[in-house]
């Protein structure tokens, strides 16, 4: 029973956009390994410059140097969710047809954080769903691979009633013009 659900859900699934992203690539751990780094390249200036032994010196280069080098990492970042999400949105008035539904990029970061639906009426009918799912990395050190989808559910009696009217139309068969 799960399985054809799960094969449902894979065949009524549309990707719109594929990233990937690599493992210490979050602007909080580059800050914390430059200020190691700093660190270290503090000590060693110590040892050769005694100017430098003070607490000002340890904090330039614990502090300053990786605030520098991590600023350029997170603009970057912001510009990357920032295009994403103008992507998702462009499709999702697209498909809804409605501008009311855009996605901020706060709320696009949170949806790839916590794996969330956010469910959209396309023309004031439920069953298009927006999400973000991960893809599963074979290697330890491989890059993450995320994607965002669509997925579509049927309404219950939507298609019945379609199959009925198809099936009605092609009963009656197509009439001869009448000539009045």
């Amino acid at each position: 029973m799960e399985n054809t659900q799960h094969e449902q859900l894979g065949r009524n699934t549309v990707t719109l956009v594929r990233w990937s992203k690599r493992p210490g690539e979050d602007p909080l751990i580059r800050f914390v390994l430059l200020s190691v780094l700093g660190l270290v390249l503090c000590l060693i200036s110590m040892l050769f410059l005694p100017i430098l032994r003070n607490f000002s010196a340890i904090a330039l280069f614990m502090v300053i140097f990786p605030a520098i080098l991590t600023v350029p990492s997170v603009s970057s970042r912001r510009s990357f969710m920032r295009d994403l999400t103008k992507t998702v949105n462009d499709t999702i008035s697209e498909v809804t047809g409605a501008r009311s539904d855009r996605v901020s990029v706060r709320q696009f970061q949170q949806l790839v954080k916590s794996g969330e639906q956010l469910p959209l009426l396309v023309n004031g009918v439920p069953g298009l769903n927006l999400r973000v799912e991960r893809g599963s990395a074979l290697e330890k050190n491989a890059p993450e691979k995320w994607r965002v989808v669509f997925t579509v559910i049927p309404p219950d009696n939507g298609t019945a009633s379609f199959d009925r009217l198809l099936a009605a139309a092609i009963d009656t068969g197509p009439e001869a013009p009448t000539a009045s």
